[in-house]
C-alpha cells in the first residue's frame, strides 16, 4: 500500500486523522468492551448454573 503522503512528516497532515493518544475515545471504547465482556461472562455463568441445576 505504501505511505499515503509524499513525505514521511506530519507537515502534510491537515486536520485530525487519529483520535487516539491523548483523547478520551480509547478509554471509552475500552470500558464499553469491558462492560460487554463482564455481561457475557455473567450471562454465561448464570445459564450454566441453570442447566446444571436441571440435571441434579
Amino acid at each position: 500500500m505504501g505511505f499515503p503522503f509524499a513525505e514521511a512528516t506530519w507537515d502534510a497532515v491537515e486536520g485530525a486523522m487519529y483520535m487516539g493518544a491523548g483523547g478520551s475515545a480509547p478509554a471509552i471504547y475500552t470500558w464499553i468492551s469491558v462492560a460487554v465482556c463482564v455481561w457475557a461472562l455473567w450471562k454465561g455463568n448464570s445459564k450454566g448454573y441453570a442447566v446444571a441445576g436441571a440435571y441434579e
